[in-house]
């Protein structure tokens, strides 16, 4: 995977995104939202917010930025903004290996289904960590390799042809976390077969 390809991909999704990934996926929104114990006025950004299917659950009381790579998938969040009357969102294309914010912007850091659609998983966490504060809750909601041999092996075979739909199948939460210095806090198994993690991190630069 590169940039401009998960950018032309998931433009090309932009249009059914919500459809094949809206309900299905909803509980593990839900779960994640409250893993960030978002306080009022909090700083709140989500990386990977793509259609914006996150931001009606977030609570009205704090302040929530979304950044993504894809313009088309941005649109598709602004409908959703203007209909359902959220004014506590605001939106920008960006790419989050190279965010354009300063250290310590944000009280927590959500990326909800995204951290295996980037080229560069520990580059991402990396810049999730600078722009989160010390102390701050980071949330990746996502599918991780599996710990049983026998799935992932086969997750590691199919993950190149996933990877030109737009994700791996083969990336390893456990070696995420050590290279970027992160520590679970917490982790739940969530949507349908418990196939995927809400893993909470703590902040610690």
């Amino acid at each position: 995977m590169n940039i401009e390809s998960v950018e032309r991909v998931y433009s090309n999704y932009s249009g059914v995104y919500d459809l094949i990934f809206g309900k299905i996926f909803e509980s593990g929104r839900e779960t994640g939202i409250e893993l960030l114990d978002i306080k009022e006025d909090d700083n709140i950004l989500e990386v990977g917010v793509g259609t914006g299917l996150s931001l009606p659950n977030y609570p009205r009381h704090c302040k929530i930025v979304g950044v993504d790579l894809s313009a088309k998938m941005l649109k598709e969040a602004e409908k959703k903004i203007k209909g359902k009357r959220i004014v506590n969102v605001q939106i920008h294309k960006m790419d989050a290996t190279r965010m354009e914010f300063e250290d310590n912007t944000f009280d927590s850091v959500m990326a909800a289904y995204f951290i295996s659609t980037v080229p560069d998983p520990v580059k991402a966490a990396h810049e999730i960590k600078r722009v989160c504060k010390k102390g701050g809750r980071i949330v990746f909601l996502n599918h991780f390799m599996s710990k049983n041999k026998f799935i992932s092996g086969f997750e590691k075979m199919i993950s190149p042809v996933c990877c030109r739909i737009g994700f791996r199948t083969d990336l390893d939460l456990y070696d995420l976390l050590d290279k970027t210095g992160l520590k679970i806090n917490k982790k739940e198994k969530v949507n349908f077969f418990n196939y995927w993690k809400a893993v909470q991190c703590i902040n610690n630069k």
